[in-house]
């Protein structure tokens, strides 16, 4: 039960946003999908020397629907596409400083590739596999999400093939992990009320977003922002040193939502 004996000051949450971790830099990929290895394990340790705490999003929901505590610093850990990258690049570190951590998966794509950046032309990367999804999620730190069946723009489709993507991916999840999914993730951050609403009603509690922005008390649990973390090396003429650009992007007051009264 929340304390009701005093006010809660709540402080906004950040929810990192990752694509794929990779061994190192790709000049052809582009920066926005993938942090190297030695970058990532760094941000982890960083974020654990900054006093922070790794959250789940079931603690995120209990501390907006229900008003129970968050830690001081808390953050949570994402990751979009479920590149097979973060099962050598990610998993150790994670896993040696007990970091929870959520993936959203593209059901049908499940152990090919990112098949929907092929037009882009970027490089197709493997995605995990069943087998090794379940060895992720026994480590008992991973918890696999729904994305869509295909990584479809949902706000361009009719209703019926926008229920098919949402609903779809659920239930491909759900039989392949055998647990209710909570938490949806809308592929490139493409949605309107209508694909909200079908969220809703497949059964989400929670969806977030690629607008950049922490999580205020008073944020819908449909629309919640994320902050990207991606490729920014060592020294950069554009985004400055890559270590202090990452703490601006934890800690900025950067919203690009309206402020809310």
């Amino acid at each position: 039960m929340a304390n009701s004996s005093r006010p809660r000051i709540w402080k906004p949450v950040p929810i990192l946003m990752y694509h794929n971790v990779l061994p190192r830099a790709v000049p052809s990929l582009s920066k926005h999908l993938y942090v190297t290895r030695a970058a990532f394990e760094w941000q982890m340790r960083s974020l654990r020397r900054g006093g922070y705490t790794a959250i789940s999003f079931s603690q995120l929901y209990a501390a907006l629907h229900d008003g129970e505590e968050l830690p001081k610093k808390p953050v949570l850990i994402t990751f979009d596409d479920g590149y097979k990258g973060l099962v050598e690049n990610a998993r150790p570190v994670l896993n040696e400083l007990a970091v929870p951590y959520t993936v959203f998966l593209v059901s049908s794509l499940v152990g090919r590739s990112n098949e929907w950046d092929r037009d882009l032309g970027y490089p197709e990367l493997a995605l995990m596999d069943w087998d090794e999804i379940q060895t992720l999620e026994a480590d008992g730190l991973a918890k696999f999400e729904a994305h869509t069946v295909t990584h479809a723009h949902l706000d361009q489709l009719n209703p019926r093939d926008c229920v098919d993507e949402i609903a779809g991916s659920r239930d491909a999840i759900e039989a392949k992990l055998g647990r209710k999914l909570d938490v949806f993730c809308y592929p490139y951050g493409h949605y309107n009320d209508a694909v909200r609403d079908v969220v809703r009603e497949s059964g989400f509690r929670m969806a977030v977003t690629t607008t950049m922005g922490r999580v205020r008390e008073n944020d819908g649990l449909l629309d919640l922002p994320r902050i990207s973390i991606y490729h920014v090396p060592a020294v950069s003429l554009t985004y400055g040193l890559g270590g202090p650009n990452f703490w601006w992007r934890v800690v900025s007051n950067k919203d690009k939502r309206p402020v809310i009264a």
